[in-house]
């Protein structure tokens, strides 16, 4: 140790005091620093200790964490954990609040963003801090408006047919709808706004409710009247389905439009009975049967009306 000498202007031992005064000095501040040693060698200890006892490390393991430990009470900083976005990264910072971090990492929070904790809340450490990219989208659809086809009945039209006279058209109906995405993964959606964009317009069709109808001098009463395609096929040798022999006014049929055994008049043929079936009559189709191949060759095909009598 280097001792200075100090002289003031005394009459008698004019550097004995100075040097006393300057030897006493040095001596505390060399019991300062040991102490400040020795504080700091058990802290040391002490952390050893607890990161050895607390997380079950091996005491290489808890001499590396203390010096973490220690380094970041000498230097003030904190670790915590920080997500961004779906992204998580482990920082050291010096900060003191969550906005610090934020701040000091180059975090730029979005309007609609969420920070957990709250900006203001003090570090601790190993918190867990989660900023939430938030984004809120719109979306438009459209949907079509059913329209609804309104029924008029009409005595002059015979029961089973209809007449279209007015065609109905969908409308449109726009829906705005707020979908909520977090770490663009959807959360929530929610429809805001209903617009009618085009109503729909209805439909008409007038429906027969006539039941009879008159034909050659005769009241013909039925029960409905149906639109067939008329053809005509003559004796083959065999019988009809219904195990008869086919003779004129037999009439093969669909038995899914008319039940056999039904008692039918044909415009342009006259009364019919449905014995027949036949392996192309399908649906609204009827084939009538004539004695002679002329005779059925000079039907040919045609579209009439068939009426279905009423039984009673």
């Amino acid at each position: 140790m280097n001792w200075c000498t100090i002289e003031w202007p005394t009459k008698t031992h004019p550097t004995t005091v100075a040097r006393v005064q300057t030897r006493r000095s040095g001596k505390k501040a060399t019991l300062a620093g040991l102490l400040g040693i020795l504080v700091l060698l058990l802290m040391v200890a002490v952390v050893i200790f607890y990161a050895w006892w607390s997380q079950g490390m091996n005491l290489p393991q808890a001499a590396t964490q203390a010096e973490v430990w220690v380094n970041q009470l000498i230097k003030g900083q904190v670790q915590v954990t920080l997500t961004v976005g779906g992204k998580t990264s482990t920082v050291e910072t010096t900060g003191k609040t969550v906005q610090d971090v934020l701040t000091q990492q180059g975090i730029v929070l979005q309007q609609k963003d969420t920070v957990t904790p709250a900006l203001t809340v003090l570090l601790e450490k190993d918190m867990p801090i989660k900023v939430t990219r938030v984004d809120v989208r719109l979306e438009k659809k459209e949907i079509p408006l059913p329209f609804v086809t309104e029924r008029l009945a009409n005595p002059e039209l015979p029961h089973g047919f209809t007449r279209k006279i007015k065609s109905g058209k969908e409308g449109v109906l726009r829906e705005t709808w707020q979908i909520r995405l977090e770490d663009e993964v959807e959360v929530s959606r929610s429809c805001i706004a209903r617009e009618v964009v085009q109503e729909p317009v209805n439909g008409l069709i007038q429906y027969g409710t006539l039941s009879t109808v008159s034909r050659g001098g005769q009241d013909i009463r039925f029960s409905r009247a149906l639109e067939m395609v008329a053809t005509a096929y003559t004796y083959t040798g065999n019988n009809t389905a219904s195990g008869t022999i086919p003779a004129l006014g037999v009439a093969a049929v669909d038995p899914r439009v008319i039940p056999l055994g039904s008692q039918l008049f044909v415009e342009g043929y006259g009364s019919a009975t449905a014995l027949d079936t036949g392996g192309a009559i399908k649906g609204n189709r009827i084939d009538l049967f004539y004695p002679t191949e002329n005779q059925a060759r000079h039907w040919g095909v045609k579209s009439t009306k068939v009426y279905v009598l009423d039984k009673s």
